[in-house]
């Protein structure tokens, strides 16, 4: 990390900066490569002219740089304003490099993908959250299918593969194989099953790779020529080439292979199994390591710095693809996704409980209740990682969530907005983020202070994450700072989610705001995403208590049975 400040009065340069940092060979070494720099022996730091600064960042990258906020604004204005004109010109009237019937319509950088996908056998996609790198790599092998007859798709988080199965249906007209059986044995047979059946894409979580049995007949559809290519998602969490996930994801050569991952890695340690599987990298990991890590510490066996980045970047960059968000224009305001969770046995056993009584005390429900959909809140709660005490571990909802705000979102330098419509839901998300110096808004926190948080979580560049009730938090305020949203769970009225969401997209608001619903699958969570988004009207009809018994019925019969 390089501590960028303002002169006063340079020693060499008339509007100067002074750089400061940690004795780092390869950063000295990009320093020195500028066309203008001075070293200040007394400070132990450089001198570099104001001209020099994006020069520095394309070098050293804005995420190294340590600096005031306004030094980090002018170096962000810069620095995007750059890459937007470089973008904006290579997508320039961009056409698909083959004729090819999209399912769905194809923004120019994904065209840039699809190109990218037909004219190279191994790549990394390493696009940015929300900028659609799943419709990318579903285009690229459906457009290849004569040739590969079969893709697997390897999700690196389990629950992921949900979201796979809805985009394949979506992007494309091809069927796919979900290869997810309570045993090993099951599943083996359902990888066979899959080389026999008409389905295109095979989905399959990475845990299950670990297993020898899994990797033998998987080995043994890529060498009889029906798994033409791997796709495999989330491909950081394969980093670690001595894991058993590591080795495995090496065995699946594929004539194609595309890893994801929008996940910035900085630590040339950490890109030797994927250079490797993408056929980048033919050394083993020791060798690899001597080229590009500086060894120290304790009998010199612990890495203290790096060297030959320019090398690894070559290497990198041979075989990858990445935008940011900051740099396509052509993304419409808002992006809608949904992340699928699974409830853990605990929950599913609790939520089952309480389901199964609802369902005997329908008629009474029916008969004698001002709310009928209040009969459901518990059922609501359990979802969103609300139990007993004693099972306050079982959140799949908020590992998720933190899961991609610590791996993509804030290492990317974005903010994010978490709400629900409890309070004791929010009360779990603040203690499990702490370390992001979150701000809450909840019906407990008084009006004149929450300008005050409001503010903070604006101008604060600690500050990473705004959390806070729909219905204290989802009006009023502005929080365009913020380029994700997430709702663990939402409110019965369309209006007020939409209300929510729109404290991000607001005036002033300078990217794309990504709108996530994080859903646990097989569950209420299902069936209210699907009456909110196309059958708002007998929702409101009964929140308004002018719904007829007849709609109430087919509410909960509907919601009850997912």
């Amino acid at each position: 990390m390089i501590q960028v400040s303002k002169l006063e009065t340079g020693t060499y340069f008339k509007n100067a900066y002074k750089l400061s940092f940690p004795y780092d060979p390869a950063i000295v070494m990009r320093v020195k490569s500028l066309g203008q720099r001075r070293y200040l022996p007394e400070d132990r730091a450089w001198e570099i002219p104001d001209y020099e600064l994006p020069n520095l960042i394309e070098k050293i990258g804005i995420d190294n740089i340590r600096a005031e906020e306004s030094i980090i604004r002018a170096l962000n204005a810069k620095e995007i304003k750059d890459r937007r004109a470089e973008v904006r010109e290579r997508l320039k009237d961009i056409k698909p490099v083959t004729d090819f019937g999209f399912t769905t319509k194809p923004l120019p950088h994904q065209v840039e993908a699809f190109n990218y996908g037909l004219q190279r056998d191994k790549m990394l996609i390493g696009d940015e959250q929300g900028l659609g790198k799943t419709k990318e790599s579903i285009d690229i092998t459906v457009a290849r299918k004569a040739e590969l007859v079969k893709t697997l798709i390897v999700c690196g988080v389990n629950s992921v593969k949900y979201n796979w199965q809805k985009e394949i249906t979506t992007h494309s007209h091809e069927k796919s194989v979900m290869i997810d059986g309570k045993t090993m044995d099951l599943r083996v047979a359902q990888i066979h099953s899959w080389y026999r059946g008409p389905e295109f894409f095979g989905i399959i979580n990475i845990e299950s790779l670990r297993k020898e049995q899994i990797q033998d007949a998987l080995f043994a559809g890529i060498k009889a020529g029906y798994i033409g290519a791997v796709i495999v998602d989330e491909i950081h969490k394969a980093k670690n080439g001595n894991s058993q996930q590591g080795m495995a994801l090496r065995t699946l050569r594929t004539p194609v292979r595309i890893g994801l991952s929008g996940t910035p890695m900085n630590k040339a340690e950490d890109l030797w199994n994927i250079l490797t599987w993408l056929d980048v990298e033919n050394r083993d990991f020791y060798k690899f390591r001597a080229a590009y890590c500086i060894m120290g510490g304790f009998n010199g066996k612990h890495i203290i710095g790096y060297k030959n980045l320019d090398s690894l970047n070559g290497e990198l960059n041979s075989v990858m693809l990445r935008r940011r968000k900051d740099e396509v224009l052509d993304l419409p305001p808002k992006i809608y996704s949904t992340e699928y969770v699974e409830l853990t046995a605990r929950q599913r056993m609790a939520y089952t409980a309480v389901k199964e009584n609802i369902k005997q005390e329908i008629e009474q429900i029916l008969a004698t209740s001002v709310s009928p959909l209040s009969c459901t809140l518990r059922l609501r709660q359990i979802t969103s990682g609300l139990l007993a005490c004693e099972f306050r571990g079982d959140n799949p909802k908020m590992e998720r969530v933190k899961d991609m705000l610590e791996e993509e979102i804030i290492p990317n330098g974005h903010k994010a907005i978490i709400f629900s419509q409890w309070e004791s839901v929010i009360d779990l998300y603040y203690s499990a983020l702490i370390d992001y110096k979150p701000i809450y808004i909840t019906g407990r926190i008084p009006p004149e202070d929450r300008q005050k948080r409001v503010e903070q979580f604006q101008n604060d560049p600690e500050c990473k994450i705004a959390m806070g009730t729909i219905g204290a938090m989802g009006t009023g305020l502005t929080l365009n700072k913020a380029s994700y949203v997430f709702f663990v769970d939402k409110d019965w009225n369309s209006g007020n989610n939409i209300q929510a969401e729109d404290r991000a997209h607001r005036i002033g608001t300078e990217s794309t705001v990504n709108v996530i619903s994080v859903v646990a699958k097989d569950t209420i969570d299902e069936g209210i995403e699907e009456y909110l988004t196309n059958n708002q009207a007998i929702f409101d009809r009964v929140v308004d208590g002018k719904g007829t018994k007849q709609d109430i019925r087919k509410i909960l019969e509907n919601l009850l049975q997912i």
